[in-house]
């Protein structure tokens, strides 16, 4: 049996959450769907077994997850599910990816939700636990899912709202998604004077969308808002809009270099 994970992740915790669902198999291959998109060919996905990893942005899949799909051919697969994880605001996102799925004739036969800490300031604030009991709860629930998979058994689509909070919520949402529609979110970012020029944020970009200027660097409108850049600057140089650019997140298990490897 040979699991086959592919991921989209900004500050290390899908992959986190992809690696320990892989470690409960004997044979797990983790791919990343930036890395693909970026490799200029045909994307073919099959296998016995197929996850997809990915955060929930704006209370939808990420704009970047839809495109993917549009542009991947399926070919056979036994088993397929889905984990995204996220702050909180999950809405219906498992059944709005679904939806994406049965365009190309496939359907998910499970779908879990996994609760992490909010990488985005406005977020982070509501949040009224540590991260801590994010990840011992995460790795509880990898361990469940893992069990399930390996059975093959098939399982409702996880939601944390009814139909309603899910129409006010994508409604709410419109604006920044369509930003990120446009990949255009990058606007939302500025440089402050603590810029040493290291050249991180251009190697960490799975968009290769940053260019380090002589002065300062520069987003060209490709971005997919994962927020790589921002959380991993070394230096706070890289701000976000308004927001207290105190505040930065990635997984502690996750550094930058980990995230250049498996993103690249």
């Amino acid at each position: 049996m040979k699991l086959k994970l592919y991921y989209f992740t900004g500050t290390g915790n899908s992959l986190v959450v992809a690696r320990n669902i892989g470690n409960e198999f004997a044979h797990a291959e983790l791919i990343s769907m930036t890395n693909l998109m970026c490799m200029d060919k045909e994307i073919v996905i099959a296998g016995d077994i197929v996850r997809f990893v990915f955060p929930v942005y704006f209370a939808r899949p990420p704009a970047f997850i839809k495109e993917f799909i549009q542009q991947t051919n399926f070919g056979d697969i036994s088993y397929i599910f889905a984990v995204v994880n996220g702050g909180g605001l999950f809405g219906r996102t498992l059944h709005l990816f679904n939806e994406l799925l049965q365009q190309k004739d496939i359907r998910l036969d499970a779908g879990f939700l996994i609760g992490m800490p909010g990488n985005h300031p406005k977020v982070a604030s509501m949040q009224r636990k540590g991260p801590e009991a994010y990840y011992a709860a995460a790795a509880v629930k990898t361990k469940a899912i893992a069990q399930l998979v390996k059975a093959k058994q098939p399982g409702k689509l996880e939601s944390n709202w009814g139909l309603l909070g899910h129409v006010i919520a994508l409604t709410a949402f419109q604006k920044p998604y369509q930003l990120s529609k446009a990949k255009k979110l990058d606007s939302a970012y500025w440089v402050n004077d603590n810029c040493v020029q290291c050249g991180n944020c251009e190697r960490i970009c799975p968009m290769q969308n940053i260019t380090d200027s002589q002065t300062k660097p520069r987003w060209h409108h490709n971005c997919i808002n994962c927020a790589a850049c921002y959380h991993y600057c070394s230096a706070k140089a890289i701000c976000l809009d308004k927001e207290d650019p105190s505040f930065r997140y990635n997984h502690p298990d996750v550094t930058a270099t980990d995230l250049i490897i498996y993103n690249n």
